[in-house]
């Protein structure tokens, strides 16, 4: 067995009889979330990397400088964790990676969460962390939008608002695992279910109930798998074979297709959901699939990646 093989299969283990234990006594929400940020923000960023609180009235997070990166060229990235969990603290070290490879600057993002916050909570905070990103003196040209998981569904949520609104668009998109559909309908999450250690449909409808509150889960801002994907830029998916969310990219993939997109999708054999910010435990593949984004989002603002 190749060595992301064998690095993988020994995380699925891991995980199953981590979900196990906790199943004998559930975490409560702010146990989960605290929980999930002291874990992810121990791990140590890129050697170099300046990270910095952004002060702002209008918006919450931080700017991520790697060592050489150019600092005219930007990512705008919203964390996942079902838009109930989940901080710029977590996710930190990923995005420090993924910018690090693109040779650009990293705007890592909170947003509001549920369930205290329904939707639009969330998608108000991402379209006022682009104008922040604008004010800033970056041009939407030299801007690519990210995510992955509930971020992945509020970067298109938030590509669709600004379409709709008029405004000027990044110049691409990067979405890794991203829950596009809250209806849960693609074909995967039966078909995969068994392949996935992660994630469950208790899990996916406590947290699709929680953003949605009393609004359908059919809203295109919601689950933009529904929605008309005309005049988007550019827009590169990972996601794993191993993962309940499948269709959603699958699907994604060929509407954007149908709407006339520059459209890229790579699925990932045996991979797990979100697997690059577990790239400490996954090291080959998931430190390999932070190199490609990051060569495809420096090559859609014209930066050379790190090599």
């Amino acid at each position: 067995m190749s060595d992301a093989g064998n690095e993988i299969k020994a995380f699925k283990t891991w995980w199953s009889a981590l979900a196990a234990e906790q199943a004998k006594a559930p975490p409560s929400l702010t146990e989960q979330r605290s929980t999930f940020d002291i874990i992810h923000g121990a791990v140590p960023l890129p050697e170099g990397c300046e990270v910095t609180p952004l002060v702002s009235d209008s918006v919450r997070g931080e700017l991520i400088v790697p060592k050489h990166a150019d600092r005219t060229k930007a990512l705008l990235y919203h964390h996942g964790g079902g838009f109930t969990f989940g901080s710029a603290l977590s996710h930190r070290h990923m995005v420090a990676r993924i910018a690090e490879a693109a040779g650009v600057v990293a705007f890592n993002m909170d947003y509001r969460l549920a369930p205290e916050h329904a939707f639009p909570a969330a998608l108000d905070d991402a379209m006022e962390d682009y104008r922040y990103v604008l004010s800033q003196g970056f041009a939407a040209s030299r801007i690519v939008v990210a995510g992955e998981s509930a971020g992945g569904n509020l970067t298109a949520s938030l590509l669709l608002a600004l379409r709709d609104n008029e405004l000027e668009l990044p110049a691409a998109a990067y979405l890794l695992s991203p829950w596009l559909d809250l209806a849960q309908q693609g074909d995967s999450y039966e078909v995969r279910r068994e392949y996935d250690p992660m994630i469950t449909r208790e899990a996916l409808d406590f947290c699709a109930t929680a953003y949605c509150g009393e609004l359908s889960v059919k809203n295109p801002y919601i689950s933009p798998l529904k929605a008309d994907l005309y005049g988007l830029p550019p827009i590169f998916i990972q996601v794993g074979t191993d993962e309940v969310l499948l269709s959603d990219s699958l699907e994604f993939t060929r509407s954007a297709a149908l709407a006339g997109l520059d459209v890229r999708l790579h699925v990932w054999p045996d991979m797990v959901h979100a697997w690059l910010l577990f790239h400490s435990a996954l090291p080959t593949a998931g430190l390999q699939a932070i190199k490609e984004a990051g060569e495809w989002i420096a090559s859609q603002l014209g930066a050379p990646a790190k090599p």
